[in-house]
């Protein structure tokens, strides 16, 4: 059995977004290029470390694991990544990654309104 991963048009469209965001932030703040593309890196390996976890998670998928879009949170909760899981031939799975929340951005009716989130450009 085997797993492979897929990621929609729309993950990458809020990825790149995400990123941009976090690149923007820490050059503005920081005036560093270094420190910049790192924040940007630091969320990419949350990324790879969150496909990891999936893998290890579902080498053996109980049958209700299959069924419907799951989240996983990554960077201490800031964000959540959804996902769908397929079974194709040979038992084998495709988890399909559709989108990345930033929690923070979707909770601005409880946080305080000068709280900066990636969305906040636009």
């Amino acid at each position: 059995m085997a797993i492979f991963f897929k990621k929609s048009p729309s993950f990458e469209v809020v990825r790149s977004k995400i990123e941009q965001h976090l690149f923007d932030s820490v050059f503005q703040i920081e005036n560093n290029l270094e420190l910049a593309l790192r924040s940007v890196e630091q969320f990419d390996a949350a990324l790879e470390r969150l496909l990891d976890t999936l893998e290890a998670m579902y080498k053996s998928p109980a049958p209700e694991d299959t069924h419907g879009m799951k989240s996983f949170p990554i960077r201490d909760g800031r964000y959540r990544v959804f996902y769908k899981i397929s079974v194709i031939p040979n038992d084998d799975f495709v988890i399909a990654l559709i989108d990345i929340d930033d929690n923070k951005q979707s909770n601005l009716d409880r946080f305080p309104g000068h709280l900066i989130t990636f969305d906040d450009e636009d």
